[in-house]
């Protein structure tokens, strides 16, 4: 399993931890689907992901590039971890 295979697994299995805890179901979403548009999360689930997702890619994220092209998507999601993480790395 790649790292960005990793990363969208760990992404997956929070969003259906929040969606359960708010008895809603995230088992059909895929990895391209719009977060904030399958209704699965709500407001509050959304910053409590982004607050998870700082902590476990240990990133501290720019209020700014929270949007949807980075966080739209478990896609979206794993490769902005990733291209953060190679930038810190060069």
């Amino acid at each position: 399993m790649s790292d960005r295979d990793s990363a969208k697994q760990k992404i997956r299995e929070e969003i259906q931890r929040l969606a359960t805890a708010s008895n809603n179901d995230a088992s059909a979403m895929t990895d391209d689907d719009i977060i904030p548009v399958l209704g699965v999360l709500d407001s509050m689930d959304l910053l409590r992901l982004i607050s998870w997702y700082e902590k476990t890619f240990r990133l501290t994220i720019p209020e700014d590039e929270i949007t949807i092209d980075n966080f739209g998507s478990i896609n979206a999601m794993a490769t902005y971890a990733m291209d953060r993480e190679n930038k810190d790395v060069s």
